[in-house]
């Protein structure tokens, strides 16, 4: 098994297991079919109206979540937008109210207080504006308080400057030094708020950046589900159509079944009633006629009530042969578990036969020299067979000859009934199996028959999934073959 499972890899072959796989799971597909086949046709017809809305519904419920997500992310990238614009506003007042207080230091000239006034007027609504949009991000929002601690620091450094009205020019070297003092101070707290600020807006730009990144494979995902939504609707579409035309066709076959049973019940009521009819009749006819002789004619009497018995017995025949045709038609074949030796049971309808048969007909029986093993009922294949039988009995003129012959060919035992007799017509073998159907020839020639005989044969074969056929020429014969598949061991 190593070894097999080394060739296999060195050839580029999967390996056995791989096949046990395969194997399975194509066993599993075969099984699904069948289980959907069996399925009713409501069910299936279902199914097939839910599966492409199932389909359609999924994908609208798909893109309707990315598209929410979308802009659910686009939300977030402009918001993040706004928050670098807040900070870079806030950056530039703060350099707006340096600027001016070192213009006012340089030039004591008032005027150049003007940007430091409106710094000092808009700070406070623009880190108002920019804590309320940060508020969902509590790292954002740790930073920016200590921001606004440093810009806070920042302004009363710079209003400091501006009420105490520093002079860096000024003769007194204290106070030189004391200047020079506040404004490194002023100069190391700007730097540190405005070190503040950049970092604060390098990570709204790295949050930008990350949002716009999921924004964008959100949209690249979305077109990906589109297209495969695409391919699902056309692929489910197809199916759907696919087997809506299997169920069409199933129904269609089932429609015309149905309409072919409907007329053969027509043609089969039709028929039994026109056989039931006329012997009803002449049973009527002679049991009045009886009725009459009874007193006058004692012997003509008796021939009329024999009569009336071999009609009830026709009857009875008749009624029998029809409620077996009405129990079988339409069935399925069913499992049979029993299984039974052929030569046996030919041997035993050919002692039966040739004790029963009066006519003059030589008999031969001719078997097969190997087991001919078969499943079914036992009791109706020997039905079939002695129909046959008499088949060949009631047409075969005295003197003629009956054979029945069993061989195994390949996979089936034939069973043949061959006679000598008046043979069949070429437009009456297509019909020969059919209900009541008798030929023309048989009815100038006053056989009497019900036409049921060979429609029981077939059905008793079709029980038995085999195959019944007929070779025949006018004056010449007729051959009637069984093939009944062997039963496996």
């Amino acid at each position: 098994m190593c070894r097999l499972a080394r060739d296999n890899l060195r050839h580029g072959l999967p390996p056995a297991g791989q096949f046990l796989k395969n194997h399975q799971m194509l066993q599993e597909l075969q099984l699904a079919a069948q289980r959907w086949q069996q399925l009713p046709p409501t069910r299936r017809g279902i199914v097939i109206i839910a599966l492409p809305v199932c389909c359609l519904l999924g994908t609208v419920g798909v893109l309707m979540w990315f598209s929410a997500s979308i802009a659910s992310y686009e939300r977030w990238v402009h918001h993040t937008q706004r928050v670098k614009i807040e900070g870079r506003e806030l950056l530039n007042l703060l350099i707006n109210a340096k600027t001016g207080v070192q213009g006012y230091q340089l030039t004591r000239q008032p005027g150049f207080l003007g940007p430091y006034h409106s710094a000092v007027a808009e700070l406070p609504l623009t880190l108002e504006n920019l804590e309320n949009l940060i508020r969902d991000n509590p790292t954002q929002l740790a930073h920016f308080q200590q921001l606004k601690s440093l810009v806070t620091n920042v302004l009363d450094i710079l209003a400091k400057h501006v009420t105490l009205q520093l002079n860096p020019f000024s003769e007194d070297a204290t106070q030189r030094y004391y200047v020079a003092q506040q404004l490194e101070q002023a100069e190391q707290a700007m730097d540190r708020a405005h070190a503040a600020i950049d970092a604060f807006l390098m990570e709204e730009e790295r949050l930008l950046l990350e949002r716009q990144q999921r924004s964008e494979t959100l949209r690249r995902m979305n077109s990906f589900v589109i297209v495969v939504a695409v391919v699902v609707g056309l692929g489910s579409s197809g199916l759907a159509i696919y087997w809506f035309q299997q169920l069409h066709q199933e129904l269609d076959r089932r429609g015309r079944r149905l309409e072919a049973a409907c007329d053969r019940l027509a043609r089969f009521t039709a028929n039994a009633s026109h056989e039931l009819r006329a012997p009803i009749a002449a049973i009527l006819s002679h049991a009045q006629v009886g009725l009459l002789l009874a007193q006058e004619a004692p012997e003509q009497c008796q021939l009329r009530l024999e009569k009336i018995a071999t009609l009830a017995k026709f009857m009875g025949q008749l009624v029998n042969d029809l409620l077996f045709l009405a129990r079988y038609e339409g069935a399925s074949s069913p499992n049979f578990t029993t299984s039974f030796e052929l030569v046996t049971l030919l041997e035993q309808i050919a002692q039966e036969w040739q004790e029963t048969c009066t006519a003059n007909h030589a008999f031969h029986l001719e078997l097969a020299s190997i087991s001919a093993v078969v499943r079914g009922d036992r009791d109706l294949i020997k039905q079939a067979i002695l129909n046959l039988l008499h088949n060949a009995h009631r047409y075969t003129p005295a003197g003629g000859t009956i054979t029945l012959r069993l061989e195994v060919a390949e996979r089936f035992a034939v069973i043949e009934v061959r006679d000598t007799g008046m043979g069949i017509s070429a437009t009456a073998l297509p019909h020969i199996f059919d209900y009541f159907y008798r030929d023309e020839r048989v009815r100038q020639r006053g056989i009497h028959g019900s036409g049921l005989g060979l429609a029981i044969v077939r059905q008793i074969v079709d029980l038995h999934r085999g195959r019944v056929a007929v070779a025949s020429q006018e004056d010449q014969g007729s051959t009637f073959s069984i093939s009944l598949p062997l039963a496996s061991n």
